[in-house]
């Protein structure tokens, strides 16, 4: 007689993935990206040309070597530079090998943290949804270490440990300025618990480790706020220069002067971030979400003043287009609120994820390298 077996009330394939499932897609990931350009060209060679990681390398040279020549130092953060000049100078290796160490650590590392904090769903999509993560990983950007520090800020809140959680939210914020948000987050959930004496020694560490940021800076290039000098051609004509508009303001002036001038995969992918953004943004406060927020309030604070200051930010040519690097930093966040459209199917995911790299790929050596056809 054939026996009648229980049906699994929730079928192995739709199990939150292990932590040894989502590293093995990382490297699954970063594997495929990192063969594909290589079969097109040197790995150093196409992504010495990346992004903005020529400058990074510019500032760490020259830290290292104790030489700021006048006028060609670059106006990013330093946090990032630091740590490739520290890590050049301890492995005596090139900095470009130390900014690939550095991110390729940094990611992995976020991968357990993001795992840790919202579950393996989360993890799994955060690693290959937006494909520029993926090249910020492997071919390195300041990304991956900036949400290092930001989650392992709430990770060391999560367990009340504020003064840690202070110290490295400080230090995002010498890597990425707007890691200022994080501090600002816990400022305002410490003032509403009336937890006066933690939000006194929160504000000690982040003004300490903002004045030792900035002596550097002040001996250097003259200013405290020599960093900032770069970025107000991008916010308006000199001397009315602001960073920050009305909501959509810039975004919609970019859209708008784009539809003419920007490859069509461009602007639906910026708008389709755009949308992800406000959708997962607005979702964070919805009720249903309530309570898997309740003690995550940091988290979520964060992520909506995040939001909320690049849907504002006031530069017309340069927001609009880096929108999908500009919303990874909270992209854990926005899934984590919108954990239940996640597909549970797994070889949806990693089906997903391997097309995810092989863009990534595209992005630096071009799609039809990649896919063998140009995009119309």
């Amino acid at each position: 007689m054939p026996t009648c077996e229980p049906k699994s009330a929730l079928p192995s394939s739709r199990s939150e993935p292990r932590l040894f499932e989502v590293l093995l897609l990382f490297a699954v990931t970063a594997s495929v990206h990192l063969f594909t350009v290589c079969r097109v060209g040197s790995f150093w060679d196409l992504s010495n040309t990346w992004f903005d990681r020529a400058d990074y390398l510019t500032l760490a040279t020259m830290i290292r070597h104790g030489r700021f020549p006048d006028g060609l130092v670059p106006p990013y953060f330093w946090g990032f530079p630091y740590a490739i000049a520290g890590i050049s100078k301890l492995f005596s290796i090139p900095e470009s090998v130390a900014l690939v160490l550095i991110a390729m650590s940094a990611s992995l590392a976020v991968c357990v943290l993001v795992h840790h904090l919202y579950g393996g769903w989360v993890a799994t999509l955060f690693i290959f949804l937006n494909y520029q993560w993926i090249q910020l990983s492997v071919e390195g950007g300041s990304e991956p270490l900036f949400v290092l520090l930001v989650y392992a800020s709430f990770e060391a809140v999560r367990s009340a440990r504020w003064h840690w959680a202070a110290l490295l939210a400080s230090l995002s914020a010498t890597v990425r300025p707007v890691g200022v948000f994080a501090l600002l987050s816990f400022a305002v959930i410490l003032a509403r618990r009336k937890s006066y004496g933690q939000l006194a020694a929160t504000a000690v560490i982040a003004l300490a480790s903002g004045a030792l940021y900035v002596l550097p800076l002040w001996i250097v290039l003259g200013s405290p706020w020599g960093n900032f000098s770069g970025y107000q051609s991008d916010w308006g004509s000199p001397g009315n220069a602001w960073p920050l508009t009305y909501p959509f303001g810039a975004l919609i002036r970019g859209y708008l002067a784009g539809l003419h001038e920007v490859r069509w995969p461009n602007y639906v992918m910026s708008l389709a971030w755009l949308g992800v953004g406000v959708v997962g943004g607005v979702a964070i406060w919805l009720p249903r979400n309530r309570q898997k927020f309740a003690k995550l309030q940091p988290e979520a604070l964060f992520a909506s003043i995040y939001i909320l200051f690049f849907i504002s930010y006031n530069s017309v040519q340069y927001a609009a287009w880096n929108l999908p690097r500009f919303f990874i930093p909270v992209l854990p966040l926005l899934l984590f609120s919108l954990r239940d459209w996640i597909p549970r199917d797994r070889r949806v995911l990693w089906t997903a994820a391997v097309l995810s790299a092989l863009l990534a790929s595209a992005g630096v050596v071009s799609f039809r390298k990649v896919f063998g056809f140009k995009l119309p």
